[in-house]
């Protein structure tokens, strides 16, 4: 039997090996999720109702939780080493977190940070391949997504932007200038983003095309945001202009 694996950066789901274990409906993957995020902690029933209900919980939800807690504990029960605990207090995951996408890809992360440029690129590659979509997708309720997944997609960016300056560190500029001009077009208001981009193109000869990237992103920053680049983006800016990046 292959090892039961557990998934939020994505579809939230079970899997043994390459196969979902048949979570059927939007609230059981937002109580599995709860679960998730506080492996081996115990989850209040209180925070669980929050995310399935929002602020005003049915009269009734109490007892569909456990309703959905039995149904993940069927699904989980061929797996002896995992299963959820009762407590007065609610419920917890016991789970080697290692088997959770989402620790795996902060481990990863973390091991990248300790890691020279090389390493580093490798590690970072490996960690964002676990992404299959935006995370906590198919969660009932907006509670998850509004408050854990707008984080959890930060730290995703954030490892794309330490990708691609390891990359861009190692050498390779056509990888670093693909990713990143990817990222900008995305996401035009990480000014990261925009200085290493403007960095691998003044450093593959594309001086003009790295000050437009420049003038963009101010356009951007003070039509949406009112503000002017930070420090770091106009050095940048100062440096392609001086040919002294």
């Amino acid at each position: 039997m292959s090892q039961v694996e557990f998934r939020l950066l994505g579809p939230v789901d079970i899997l043994n090996g390459e196969q979902s274990l048949g979570l059927a409906t939007p609230q059981q993957r937002g109580i599995l999720a709860s679960l998730l995020l506080d492996a081996n902690r115990v989850v209040p029933i209180e925070k669980m109702l929050r995310v399935i209900w929002g602020e005003e919980p049915t009269e009734s939800a109490r007892n569909a939780v456990q309703g959905y807690i039995s149904k993940i504990r069927r699904i989980l029960a061929p797996f002896p080493d995992c299963g959820i605990a009762t407590s007065p207090q609610g419920y917890s995951l016991q789970v080697d977190r290692g088997r959770i996408d989402l620790y795996r890809f902060r481990h990863l992360v973390d091991v990248a940070h300790r890691s020279d440029a090389a390493h580093s690129a490798e590690h970072l590659k490996r960690a964002l391949e676990l992404w299959q979509g935006p995370a906590l997708t198919g969660v009932a309720g907006q509670w998850l997504p509004s408050r854990v997944g707008t984080y959890l997609e930060e730290e995703r960016l954030s490892a794309l932007e330490d990708h691609a300056a390891a990359v861009l560190e190692v050498g390779r500029l056509r990888e670093a200038i693909a990713e990143l001009t990817t990222l900008v077009v995305d996401h035009p208001l990480r000014e990261r983003a925009a200085g290493l981009l403007m960095a691998a193109l003044h450093r593959a000869g594309r001086r003009a095309d790295a000050l437009t990237v420049f003038r963009n992103t101010r356009h951007h920053l003070v039509r949406e945001l009112g503000i002017e680049p930070g420090t770091v983006l106009h050095r940048t800016h100062q440096q392609i202009l001086s040919d002294a990046l």
